[in-house]
């Protein structure tokens, strides 16, 4: 069968199966008359199980493993059940603090904050808030993990020069990052994923400055399951400029009653304009540069 087929017979995107290939979690033959693929339904069989594997968070290495043998899939999945078993421990805890809160039958206005505040602080392990902090900060290393970019000391004409760039950032971050091809389009390894990056330039102070973008190749990178909450806070992480720009143009124009007016409204969609401009260059040029703070970490 064709890769379309495999695809339609293994639930796994055609796309998905090209980088497991890539990854050489599988190997399917090739027709000597015009090297198209061939897979079998041993190969169908072989992809199924990445998916349910996926499908339980389970990291990309430990599945690379299971399947060429050097990690049993009891071990693997002994692996995974604790870290998931982590993960519904801070989702108890935020239940039981939920619970507590019923159980008070408070409401707003009358439940004593500093109480609450307190208990947080007391018991982090089992605080409601420590869970949300913890939701969060998944969420951004997991957007961290999956692009960021950096300045290099050098112009960065040559494909040695970008190699020369990456393990320097290497270097700096304390990253275990290994070349596996170099071009001006390398690839390269961190911690066993592997990255893509892309060299460009910006005007800094009107002088053209190279920068970097690294992206995770693996489209199906696992990450926190979207819920609500995470989907709040995944937003709120990209649209910080934007809430800003839109604040402070608002505390500036309510007080005034200018919002009222057709100039005090063109304020606004100029400032979040401005903001949303911000956003979408802090998201695809600056984000995670080393430069401002190490969030890889």
């Amino acid at each position: 069968m064709n890769i379309k087929q495999a695809a339609e017979a293994s639930g796994v995107s055609s796309r998905n199966i090209r980088y497991y290939e890539q990854e050489g979690l599988l190997c399917p033959t090739r027709n000597p008359e015009n090297d198209y693929r061939i897979y079998t339904d041993q190969d169908v069989r072989t992809l199924k199980l990445i998916r349910a594997l996926r499908m339980l968070d389970m990291p990309l290495e430990d599945i690379r493993a299971v399947l060429r043998g050097s990690l049993s899939l009891a071990s693997a999945a002994a692996r995974q059940a604790e870290r998931l078993q982590k993960r519904t421990r801070e989702l108890e805890a935020a239940i039981h603090f939920c619970a507590d809160l019923q159980q008070r039958n408070e409401n707003a206005s009358t439940m004593d904050v500093d109480a609450c505040l307190m208990q947080m602080q007391a018991e982090p392990a089992k605080g409601w808030f420590t869970a949300w902090v913890n939701d969060y900060r998944a969420m951004a290393h997991t957007e961290h993990r999956r692009s960021f970019t950096f300045t290099p000391d050098t112009p960065v004409t040559t494909p040695a020069e970008f190699t020369d760039a990456l393990f320097a950032y290497a270097r700096e971050q304390h990253l275990d990052l290994v070349v596996t091809r170099e071009s001006m389009n390398p690839r390269f390894t961190i911690d066993g994923m592997e990255y893509r990056a892309v060299r460009y330039y910006y005007p800094f102070r009107g002088i053209p400055t190279a920068r970097i973008r690294c992206l995770l190749c693996d489209p199906d990178f696992a990450e926190p399951e979207m819920t609500p909450r995470l989907r709040i806070m995944k937003m709120l992480h990209y649209a910080m400029p934007v809430l800003a720009a839109a604040a402070i143009a608002l505390l500036f124009l309510l007080p005034r009653g200018l919002l009222s007016t057709w100039w005090g409204v063109l304020i606004l969609v100029c400032c979040i304009a401005a903001g949303v401009s911000n956003a979408w260059y802090n998201a695809r040029i600056f984000y995670n540069d080393k430069d401002n703070q190490d969030h890889y970490h």
